[in-house]
């Protein structure tokens, strides 16, 4: 059973040996499991849990409002997503979960008369984990032998212009099901692989996120502090496998005290920049070159429910 190991990045500020070490551990990380928990990233706490918080307060506000900015998947990635709209596990029957997607400063965000911190602290969050992704995709082009900034310079404008990169922050909530009959095959999030190159996503406490491990699920249970990162199929593809696209999900928990909380998480979900075509890095002609936007709409349109 595979372990998700744990790298720090206080060492890519430090000497170039420390720099190598950490890329070293970075690089079998997403070539075996495809996830790892990094510590010590240079996020504040507060700036998380200021999200955490306004997106509670979203959430919580009742259906009239939220389905205001109810997400338009014809027009954009932007917006509310509610319960059951997306099912992200070909065979489960419901998915109990709520999200916001937000792909810019200029996305849209509920009116400040219902939620006036909302916007800013989630401005403020994906501002940060850009900054991080860049430094995390020049670790992996050095890793692969690349030029340093091989996939930075690919995706120049996340979260700036989803008409030019479809980098997407998206706030999640999963409500309580204390006064909820459970029917067999509902799950919080169905067993999936993420689309893009790399998803960053920071959990509270209550966790239940699992990942696949050959044939077993194993728990990624929070650590305190850290982000966790996994690889998306669109990196997969881009390093002819090398890198691993991992599935995971999230389950009813079946402890009856957990059953009674909410849960809350915040992926930022990384991709290249829409006109990027994806080729694979060994040279192989095996499977043609793959347009990033193109990519993307594929898999989202298997993905939404309306």
């Amino acid at each position: 059973m595979a372990v998700i190991p744990i790298v720090d990045l206080a060492d890519l500020v430090a000497d170039n040996s420390k720099t190598d070490r950490v890329v070293k551990q970075l690089d079998e990380a997403f070539s075996t499991v495809g996830f790892v928990y990094l510590t010590n990233h240079g996020i504040p706490q507060t700036t998380i849990d200021n999200v955490l918080e306004a997106s509670k307060h979203f959430f919580q506000l009742p259906d009239e409002v939220k389905n205001r900015t109810r997400r338009d998947y014809s027009k954009s990635n932007d917006g509310y997503v509610g319960i059951n709209q997306e099912i992200l596990g070909t065979h489960d029957l419901q998915e109990i979960k709520e999200a916001y997607n937000i792909t810019s400063s200029n996305s849209i965000f509920p009116t400040e008369e219902f939620n006036p911190e909302f916007r800013s602290a989630i401005v403020s969050l994906a501002l940060e984990l850009t900054e991080l992704t860049r430094r995390l995709l020049t670790c992996m082009a050095l890793a692969l032998g690349l030029e340093e900034n091989f996939f930075v310079d690919r995706h120049r404008f996340m979260f700036q212009d989803q008409t030019q990169n479809a980098t997407t922050f998206r706030t999640l909530y999963y409500p309580s099901l204390a006064d909820r009959h459970i029917q067999p095959g509902v799950v919080r999030c169905g067993a999936h692989s993420d689309y893009g190159t790399i998803t960053l996503l920071l959990q509270d406490d209550v966790g239940g996120l699992e990942v696949l491990s050959g044939t077993e699920w194993v728990s990624a249970v929070p650590v305190p502090g850290s982000i966790l990162v996994n690889l998306g199929d669109l990196m997969q593809f881009w390093t002819a496998g090398r890198y691993t696209a991992t599935v995971h999900r999230v389950l009813v928990p079946e402890e009856e005290i957990r059953r009674k909380s909410t849960r809350q998480s915040i992926a930022f979900f990384v991709h290249p920049d829409n006109d990027v075509m994806v080729s694979q890095l060994n040279g192989s002609h095996e499977h043609p070159p793959v347009g990033a936007l193109d990519y993307l709409k594929t898999r989202l349109s298997a993905t939404y429910k309306y």
